[in-house]
């Protein structure tokens, strides 16, 4: 298998990669593939010692009639129900601080849970749907290594499920 140079990012954030062996003198060859680099963005809004009328109490209202008249329960709320659950504790569940949560078996997941919460069973699509309500996922090594957290879903605050909105276009990122 061939080596792989990666030269630096230039300021525009497109990092170069040779996919083959080379002096790096050729970054810029013909065969060299240009990568956009993009960041996620870790910033962190603390909700937890916050009251709910604090954060949003207008719109936080307003999305609550709403959903309680279409009587459609949301997708960060059925993923709240989940990760709560005793019964999925082996299967999916919070961390010990409660600001991120992890999939323990990815296969239990898929064919126990996903089905009685949706109407499919692949995780694929509940990774999307993950990824396109603004879940960020902890790639670097740790105690929270690939758990997923956002700032208002935290453990025994289900009432901020109601602030979280689909992202038109969460896009790929890179952490």
């Amino acid at each position: 298998m061939a080596d792989r140079r990666v030269t630096s990012p230039t300021d525009d954030g497109i990092l170069s990669v040779n996919p083959r062996k080379g002096d790096g003198n050729d970054a810029y060859s013909p065969r060299t593939k240009r990568i956009k680099i993009t960041k996620v963005d870790h910033t962190y809004r603390d909700f937890s010692q916050q009251a709910i009328e604090d954060v949003s109490l207008q719109m936080t209202r307003a999305n609550a009639i709403d959903q309680r008249a279409n009587k459609k329960v949301s997708f960060p709320r059925k993923l709240y129900d989940m990760v709560t659950n005793p019964d999925y504790q082996h299967i999916i569940c919070f961390m010990p601080h409660g600001r991120s949560w992890t999939i323990l078996d990815k296969s239990a997941l898929v064919s126990e849970v996903l089905p009685k919460h949706f109407n499919h069973s692949k995780f694929e699509s509940f990774n999307r749907q993950v990824n396109g309500w603004g879940f960020k996922r902890l790639l670097k090594k740790g105690p929270d290594h690939k758990a997923y957290y956002h700032e208002c879903f935290l453990r025994g605050r289900s009432e901020l499920c109601t602030l979280m909105v689909r992202l038109v276009n969460p896009g790929k990122r890179i952490p």
